[in-house]
């Protein structure tokens, strides 16, 4: 079967190949950009030759070909790709609008200003595109011939995944899905993609470990030592960027749509009609606004889940947040939260509702108060009580004083709820987000925010290269620059285009046919462009295509105007490497400006038309930030200006993973044991959970030293602290109603597999008599500590009781006869060569942070039975205290216990069974080949998994992107792939000095560590 060509990039699908190379040819063609210079240039030559019907012929005659040259030259003429006399359009519309305008109340009385102050324009008043603002949705409100227009619109966030390292059948299905959608879509759409520098105090990750470090209060050492780390990556995020990605979907009463929702054009009967009755069609209310509001954001989610991608509502906070980022990019924005106000005593007096015609809700009895002088809070508290007879209810309640902060400075009211959340009707809208002031020039916007001045510059794109990968626009991101980049879909009708498309059709086979006529030789591309549009017209009869408008603005920002110029050629320089043409927009800062905000409108309109399937490639989100939100700082994605930090929270609420368990595979000193150790101090520094490793090599000594008694450890080489015959239930997992005898399930499922890695080699299992005399023994042995299955049915408590030790079992086998009296004395004998390892009951408990088995000078025979002995206390721990902390157990090396049949059963159970009891199996393995066989059960049952620098042969068992593959073959140490779930990325591990000392197995930094500290102290001496 022939495979079929894959249709991404743009020119690997020979229609979107055509189509986005020569659609921009014929549209000149369709749309009529020559047919309209040619209709002006004979409509000034006719139109000068008449108006010069009194002057003599060769007068005339000058005079008319002076005009129609100087017509010509401004029709042809072209500055910047604009004609010319676009050119002076635009030089007059600049003089129109106000230069600059500052904040101040929009009611405000010019008249009590000082005299000779020069009055600035309101900046709420020119420039501000929103007045409403109620459970997310957005609006405005204005007065068009008598009739009021209402917008309404919604602010989406969307978060993708990597669907670019994704494998290429994968990206395919993603992509096509999204094709679907806009070839369906019949309303404007507007992506925003936010590029930003972090903000270490802001940072919700970095919040959050500020937040956790009271928990640490009775663990001193653990918690200094989480405040170094914290400090450390606060330095370190001045230099990462994140992106988000925001979606708009906006409806207004005008539009035509909404009136005709069948499609149906009026004919033209009832048009002429329509015209003679000289009656305005009714427009819609804003109830039935509203509902095709909220029908379009249900159509929008449903169709971004279908591509595996997260979308949320922003909340009233959020949306202000996402409209100041907007409106000041890169300036210092405030949380829009309310405060109490301390100082101010409750006091009851009366209010009084004021009902707001234009309001999408009835408002709450609020009194507002802006920060203006004493006597203009004064008047406007008394202008505020006028009662008027309609719309004025008394009423006696508690009052609050609140204040928030805006962009420009902090506003004061009263409010008579004392929550602290965005309260609607308060404080107007526009008030809050105006900036302070806004200073507009010919290519630069200026943006002042109280006493910070931030410049702005926007560039459309006018021309889009052949050759893009899907998701092009996440590499502009990439680029660390702080960017603001504005997407428009506005879908075309197709029984238009199609309608055009024929009409040029038809020229071209009617110019076909006089060409064979007159014996001429037809151009070479003439029968291409037929049959492209001939292929286009089908697509979209057939509804498998759809052409679009389509507007991308790109906004940035800096401090400066000499930083903003370096960002711009920056910035320009990779775009004319993608070959995308894009040119500043002169003159048109503040329609370029307002076509980033979210609100859903394109004030510049430089549309250019693309298909559906080239517009599926603009899909932005396709590269989303690996990790939770919050959680262990992993390390970095990017780098240089891009890089993003990667957060790891198993049992994160905001970002659910399926399974908490994490494989680390490498090779040796490629970083496993620091990766594993960043995770497990992060998980005791955040309070996410406890830590029990399983140590092999001693890796995790200096660690416990570093914690001094806030660690414990112990060297099952020794002695056990832990009872082989506890077992792993509580009195919760008893149901009365079940007849199961759930002692007998331990002693079948668990307590067997113990003793027999007790009492047998590697090569050698119980005989049938062996397993039935143990059972029995067990039994006993149980009765004698009063566990029995009767009493755990009628009395669950009694699982809480003591259990045997393997003294108690030995005692109990000496007098208990068998069927053989050899197999007695040789189980006997093996049983008593063990009784040094397990001396008792279990003397330990998780009530410190971290616990350390240490199995290093342990023979490697009892490895298996060591795992199984940990893995049963745990289950214990978790029976017991299901409701503790989480439990994150390590397994630092588990090429030992692979290579064991029981070692490899009891790795597999843990990571099929943890996850339902709060324990996340952490295993990490130095033989990535090998492990990539054996723990096949491990490795799918894991959420996360970092792969380290390997062999190429077991790089190629893992079939992912060449891109990753190369990552893994180089084999640079703190390099690696992570894998979430079915989502990939690279990941740089996060190289803390301040672990270092205790992280590094590197025998040449230990040892240079130790001579320094050997200097250090003869220096002191």
């Amino acid at each position: 079967m022939q495979k079929e060509p894959h249709p991404y990039p743009l020119d690997a699908n020979p229609l979107i190949k055509e189509v986005s190379g020569h659609l921009f040819t014929f549209e000149e063609k369709i749309f009529g950009m020559n047919l309209t210079q040619l209709l002006t240039d004979l409509g000034i030559a006719t139109g000068s030759f008449s108006f010069t019907g009194s002057l003599p012929i060769i007068p005339r005659l000058i005079v008319c070909a002076l005009i129609t040259i100087a017509a010509m030259i401004f029709v042809h003429g072209k500055i910047q790709g604009r004609s010319l006399a676009y050119w002076l359009y635009l030089l007059m519309r600049s003089k129109t609008i106000p230069a600059k305008t500052i904040w101040h109340p929009i009611q405000k009385n010019r008249a009590n200003s000082p005299q000779g102050e020069r009055q600035y324009p309101s900046v709420q008043a020119v420039w501000m595109p929103i007045a409403l603002l109620q459970n997310g949705i957005g609006g405005k409100i204005h007065q068009q011939k008598k009739r009021d227009i209402a917008r309404y619109w919604m602010a989406l966030e969307i978060e993708g995944k990597n669907i670019c390292l994704l494998p290429e059948s994968e990206q395919v299905r993603v992509f096509r899905r999204f094709e679907g959608f806009l070839n369906g879509l019949e309303f404007h759409l507007q992506f925003l993609s936010l590029s930003e520098q972090i903000d270490p105090q802001n940072a919700p990750a970095l919040t959050f470990q500020k937040d956790a470090l009271s928990l640490l209060a009775h663990t001193p050492h653990l918690q200094a030592f989480q405040k170094a780390s914290l400090h450390e990556q606060e330095r370190q995020m001045t230099t990462c960027t994140r992106t988000r990605h925001f979606l708009i979907v906006s409806v207004s009463n005008a539009e035509t749509s909404l009136r005709h929702p069948d499609g149906a054009s009026r004919s033209v009967l009832s048009s002429i009609a329509h015209l003679l009755t000289f009656r305005k069609a009714a427009l819609l209310s804003q109830v039935q606004v509203l509902d095709h509001l909220r029908i379009r954001v249900s159509i929008v989610r449903k169709a971004i889940q279908q591509l595996d991608m997260r979308i949320w509502t922003l909340e009233n906070e959020e949306f202000l947040q996402l409209f100041a980022c907007c409106l000041a990019p890169g300036s210092a924005l405030p949380t829009f939260i309310p405060e109490l106000v301390p100082s101010e005593k409750q006091r009851s007096y009366q209010t009084h509702v004021h009902q707001n015609k234009h309001s999408l809700l009835p408002t709450a009895p609020i009194a507002s108060v802006h920060d203006q002088t004493r006597g203009e809070k004064k008047k406007a508290i008394q202008a505020h009580h006028i009662k008027t007879p309609q719309h004025t209810i008394k009423q006696t309640q508690t009052t609050y004083k609140k204040q928030v902060r805006g962009i420009h400075g902090t506003f004061f009211y009263t409010s008579p709820s004392n929550q602290n959340r965005y309260e609607t009707g308060v404080i107007e809208v526009a008030d809050l987000l105006a900036p302070s002031a806004i200073t507009l020039m010919p290519d630069v916007l200026q943006i002042q925010t109280g006493t910070q001045k931030r410049y702005t510059q926007t560039f459309t794109i006018t021309g889009y290269g052949h050759h893009l990968l899907c998701g092009w626009i996440n590499n502009l991101h990439d680029l660390g620059l702080p960017l603001l980049i504005s997407s428009h879909f506005e879908p075309i009708d197709s029984r238009f285009m199609i309608m055009k498309l024929e009409q040029a059709l038809t020229k071209l086979e009617s110019q076909r046919l006089s060409d064979q006529k007159t014996l001429r030789i037809t151009k070479a591309d003439q029968n291409v462009e037929a049959e492209q549009i001939r292929r286009v017209t089908n697509a979209l009869a057939s509804r498998k295509l759809k052409i679009f408008d389509i507007s991308i603005t790109i906004c940035i920002h800096a401090s400066t105007r000499e930083r903003l110029e370096q960002r711009s050629r920056y910035l320009l320089s990779h775009l004319r490497d993608m070959q995308i043409q894009a040119r500043s927009a002169l003159y048109q800062q503040d329609l370029a400006w307002q076509s980033c905000l979210p609100t859903g409108l394109d004030l510049l309109q430089n549309w250019v038309k693309l298909t559906s399937d080239v517009v599926s490639t603009m899909l932005p989100g396709t590269s989303g930030t690996v990790g939770t939100p919050t959680g262990v700082f992993l390390g970095y994605t990017g780098s240089d200006l891009s890089r993003r930090p990667v957060y790891l929270n198993p049992w994160s609420s905001d970002k659910k993973i399926a399974n908490p368990h994490i494989v680390v595979i490498g090779e040796t000193g490629q970083g496993k044991s620091w990766l594993g150790k960043t995770i497990a101090t992060g998980c005791m520094g955040l309070g996410l959970a406890d830590v029990i490793v399983l140590d092999k090599d001693d890796d995790y000594f200096p660690l416990h030293e570093t914690l001094s008694g806030e660690s414990q450890r112990y060297n099952l080489a020794r002695s056990c602290p832990i009872n082989l015959f506890d077992i792993p239930f509580g009195p919760a997992d008893v149901d009365p109603d079940d007849p199961a005898d759930i002692l007998a399930e331990f002693f079948d499922n668990s307590l067997m597999a113990g003793l027999a890695l007790l009492v047998t080699d590697e090569d050698t299992k119980l005989t049938k008599s062996e397993e039935a005399y143990l059972i029995t023994v067990a039994r006993a042995a149980y009765a004698a500590s009063g566990i029995t299955s009767e009493a755990i049915r009628h009395h669950p408590d009694t699982l809480l009781k003591q259990a045997p030790t393997l003294v108690d079992f030995i005692a109990k086998m000496q007098t208990t006869p068998a069927s053989s009296e050899s197999m007695r004395q040789s189980l006997l004998e093996r049983l008593e060569k063990a009784a040094y390892l397990f001396q008792g009951q279990t003397s330990i408990s998780l009530e410190k942070p971290l616990t350390i088995f240490s199995i290093k000078e342990l023979d490697s025979k009892w490895f298996a039975l060591m795992t199984y002995v940990v893995q049963n206390f745990l289950m214990r721990h978790r029976a017991l205290r299901r409701d503790d902390r989480y439990l994150a157990y390590i397994v630092e090396e588990a090429s030992y216990l692979l290579k064991n049949a029981a070692g490899r059963r009891y790795l597999e159970s843990g990571s099929r069974g943890f996850r339902k009891l709060g324990i996340a199996q952490i295993t990490l393995s130095q033989h990535p080949r090998d492990f990539l066989e054996a723990g096949q059960v491990v490795l799918s049952n894991a959420g996360t998994v970092f792969f380290l620098g390997m062999q190429r042969t077991a790089v190629e068992k893992l079939h992912l992107p060449e891109e990753l593959e190369r990552i893994l073959i180089q084999s640079i140490p703190g390099q690696c792939v992570l894998r979430m779930g079915n989502e990939y990325a690279s990941l740089t591990i996060w190289s803390n000095p301040i672990y270092r000392a205790i992280f590094t197995t590197d025998p040449v930094e230990q040892r240079a560590m130790r001579q320094k500290a050997s200097r250090q102290g003869k220096t002191v001496s």
